[in-house]
């Protein structure tokens, strides 16, 4: 199973283009879109633009605006072969971990991808101050449970690969460097992450 992680492409007509012919050629076949997209046209062409078996959308912090429109679901979850996704949007419940874990359910922790709009706390979540701006239910979850991997975006200048225990954690936000992250898995394990370059 090929992954294409994106995480704020902040209505970047150019970006878009890049990211549908990336699509195109790279034979993926899960797509998940993890946020602050800004504009319902720039969304709606990534979304008809996209042609895999399965894409997911949550909106990011900065999604207000589009928020109701088809295909931008706050929580989502689906299966893919033998893995779970679950789908975590910026507008946050009151009782998020329970949300997240019950999305979970039976899942062999080791065979989940969780994907948020916003990092873990200590995870790909520093700012230029050095601040940690990370959501701290989504580090316990980690800690608790180790998923196979945690896709996020929100903080720019934290783009890249961490990793805590068996859980590869992913900042995918996009840049004028960056168009996402690949993640490969096969039989059940995560082989391949690679950051796209622009």
């Amino acid at each position: 199973m090929k992954i294409f992680a994106l995480a704020d492409p902040h209505a970047n007509m150019k970006l878009l283009r890049e990211i549908l012919e990336e699509v195109e050629k790279g034979d993926y076949d899960v797509f998940v879109g993890l946020g602050d997209y800004m504009s319902k046209n720039f969304f709606s062409r990534l979304v008809t633009g996209i042609d895999v078996e399965k894409k997911s959308f949550i909106p990011g912090n900065r999604d207000y605006a589009i928020k109701r429109l088809p295909y931008l679901k706050n929580a989502d979850s689906f299966d893919f072969g033998e893995i779970r996704f679950v789908m975590i949007g910026s507008h946050h419940f009151p009782n998020l971990k329970e949300v997240i874990m019950e999305r979970i359910g039976e899942h062999d922790p080791s065979k989940v991808i969780i994907c948020s709009h916003e990092p873990p706390e200590r995870a790909r979540d520093e700012i230029h101050s050095g601040a940690r701006i990370g959501v701290p239910e989504f580090r316990e979850i980690i800690d608790e449970e180790q998923p196979m991997a945690w896709l996020c975006g929100h903080v720019h200048e934290a783009e890249g690969v961490s990793t805590i225990g068996n859980t590869k954690v992913v900042n995918a936000a996009a840049s004028h460097e960056t168009m996402g992250y690949k993640i490969v898995v096969e039989d059940g394990k995560l082989v391949e992450i690679e950051r796209l370059e622009r």
